[in-house]
Order: structure tokens, then C-alpha cells, then sequence
């Protein structure tokens, strides 16, 4: 399977989801609808592909003994100026899909520039946040100990809380947090914990890779919105 073909299979796949979301968004986990975002990543980025009577290109294998035929009874004169207008069709073929290649990559060379200025900026910012260290973070990150230390930092440069970091995850909270609210901060925590032992990051960088590999095609962009929603209202069920 090329790219495109790839391609096509993940936005049926990604349509087919949509729907599924759109009528069970309040009757099905939210975990499953990452599953299947999960399962359409997977599509658009290896190659395979499942035999089926409703498949696109069994339906089009039908029609090809017919045309194989159809060659088998052309005359040699015919067929040998046929192979030379082929050779020069396949050239021309060659030809534009040199040009769509350049393209496909310029594509995606944009694509992974905007998201790695983003990132950059984003990462300046979280450079001037301040640690907290205040009794309740102190109590807070004694309970919630994991492999990977995790500390709880503030800025004023963001008005909601988030996570970043990997190997050092840490939970970025607002300057205008409200400490004195231990039952809000316990659920906020909470939401940012899930992200960081799920790993959600390293997911989000998997739909930010398949976006720009599929730059072209509009319903990876509608998966990778909807699948960051996915995410967070996941986040939101488990706390």
C-alpha cells in the first residue's frame, strides 16, 4: 500500500469513529474512544491491509481478468506501439509523482516546523516558572511517588494548568491557583497525574507525528482535535 492509499483507508476508519463518538460520547467509556483513535493511528502509519468482499480494491480486482483479456487479443504491431506509448506514459507518470513527493514533503516539513517552534516557545515559557513547595504539594507529591520524580511548578504566563516533560514530568499550575483550596487542587492534581502515568504525552507526540505525515488529508486533522478532547475528558472520568 502506498501513502495515499494508506491514507484513504485511515480517514474511512477515522469517518467510521466519528460517528461512533458523535452517537456514544455519553454511553461508552472514554477510554475506548482512544482505543480506536489508537487502532486509526496505527492504520495511517503501517502499511496492511484485510481482505474483504467490501473492500475498495477487491471490488476493483473483479474488472481486471477482463482488461487482462482485452490485452491478449491486440495484435504484436499494436502492442509493441502501445509499449512505447506506455514508456512514455510511465515516464510522465514518473514525472508527477516526483512532483507530489516534493510537495508531500514540504508538507510535512512545515508541519513539523510549526509544532517545533511551538514547542520551543512553550518550553521558554515553562523555563521561568518557579518551583512549589508549599505543605500541601510537599504532602501531595510524598503520595503520588513514581520511578520518575514529578515536581509542581507556577507561572503567569499560562491560565490553566498543564503537564510536560517525559522522564522528568512536571505539573505547571497558574499564578492565580487558589492554595487555599485543598478538594479543588486534590482534582486538578489528580487530572494532571493520569496524563503523567499514562504517558499521554508521548501519545500526543504520536498524533502530532501521524498529523504531519498525513498533513493533506482533512480527517487526520479532525482526529488529532478530537483525540486531544478524548484525552482530557478520559482524564476527567477517571478522576
Amino acid at each position: 500500500m502506498n501513502l495515499l492509499q494508506m491514507s484513504f483507508a485511515g480517514a474511512i476508519m477515522i469517518f467510521v469513529i466519528i460517528i461512533i463518538r458523535t452517537l456514544a460520547i455519553h454511553l461508552l467509556p472514554k477510554k475506548t474512544f482512544l482505543v480506536l483513535w489508537r487502532i486509526a493511528a496505527i492504520r495511517l502509519m503501517i502499511p496492511f491491509s484485510l481482505p474483504s468482499a467490501l473492500s475498495v480494491y477487491s471490488l476493483l480486482a473483479r474488472y481486471m481478468p477482463a482488461a487482462s483479456v482485452i490485452k491478449k487479443n491486440v495484435p504484436k504491431t499494436t502492442g509493441q506501439i502501445a509499449a512505447v506509448s506506455s514508456g512514455i506514459s510511465n515516464t510522465k507518470f514518473t514525472s508527477a509523482i516526483s512532483v507530489e513527493a516534493i510537495i508531500w514533503a514540504v508538507g510535512v516539513l512545515v508541519c513539523g516546523v510549526i509544532f517545533a517552534v511551538i514547542y520551543w516557545k512553550c518550553r521558554q515559557e515553562f523555563r521561568v516558572s518557579v518551583p512549589v513547595n508549599n505543605s500541601f504539594i510537599k504532602n501531595w507529591i510524598s503520595t503520588h511517588q513514581q520511578k520518575r520524580k514529578i515536581s509542581v511548578r507556577q507561572s503567569n504566563r499560562f491560565s490553566t494548568p498543564l503537564t510536560y516533560g517525559v522522564f522528568c514530568p512536571v505539573i505547571l499550575m497558574p499564578e492565580t491557583t487558589e492554595w487555599e483550596k485543598p478538594n479543588l487542587l486534590q482534582y486538578i492534581l489528580t487530572h494532571e497525574y493520569v496524563h503523567i502515568r499514562r504517558f499521554d504525552s508521548i501519545t500526543k507526540l504520536g498524533l502530532i507525528v501521524v498529523l504531519c505525515v498525513h498533513w493533506f488529508n482533512p480527517f487526520v486533522w479532525a482526529m488529532y482535535v478530537l483525540a486531544n478532547r478524548d484525552i482530557e475528558m478520559s482524564c476527567d472520568e477517571e478522576v
